[in-house]
């Protein structure tokens, strides 16, 4: 009988556990970064290329004062550099700020976990690394990025081992 009870109850709590995300776009692809790691969006930045800096690396720019590393999710996902001006959201991570280069930025959506599907098996291991599963929306999914793991230094991290 308790069971029945506790799993009604699990399964009101799990409805009632939302989060909002930023959704972001990346060629045709929808991505949510939580937005508790968010500090600012930077629209129609061109950051300055570092030279000899690995290819994630996707310049500098100057935000209030300091300079902040930006990190091209273009390629991390193995895709073209995009051609123009890309929003830049500035995160927070356990090592400091950095900036994460998007084609375009959306809007705040709220997701229920009701609607999460961690990473499919399928997924190789270069990509599982990167992402943190998807939502499913009406419209289709959005596949949620985790700022701890595009962190530069973790990224520079990962790249030497």
């Amino acid at each position: 009988m308790t069971t029945g009870t506790g799993a009604v109850q699990q399964r009101k709590q799990k409805n009632e556990a939302l989060a909002e995300v930023c959704s972001v776009r990346v060629g045709k692809t929808l991505y949510g970064v939580p937005i508790q790691h968010i500090l600012e969006i930077v629209g129609s930045a061109h950051p300055q290329p570092i030279p000899l800096a690995p290819g994630y690396v996707g310049g500098l720019i100057h935000y209030r004062g300091d300079v902040l590393t930006t990190v091209s999710l273009r390629y991390l996902l193995e895709m073209p550099p995009q051609e123009g001006k890309q929003d830049i959201l500035v995160l927070e991570s356990v090592n400091g700020c950095f900036g994460l280069l998007v084609d375009s930025v959306g809007e705040v959506l709220t997701v229920s976990a009701v609607d999460y599907e961690p990473n499919p098996s399928t997924l190789d291991e270069r990509r599982r690394a990167l992402l943190a599963g998807a939502y499913k929306l009406k419209e289709g999914l959005l596949v949620m990025l985790d700022p701890e793991r595009l962190d530069p230094a973790r990224l520079g991290e990962a790249k030497a081992a």
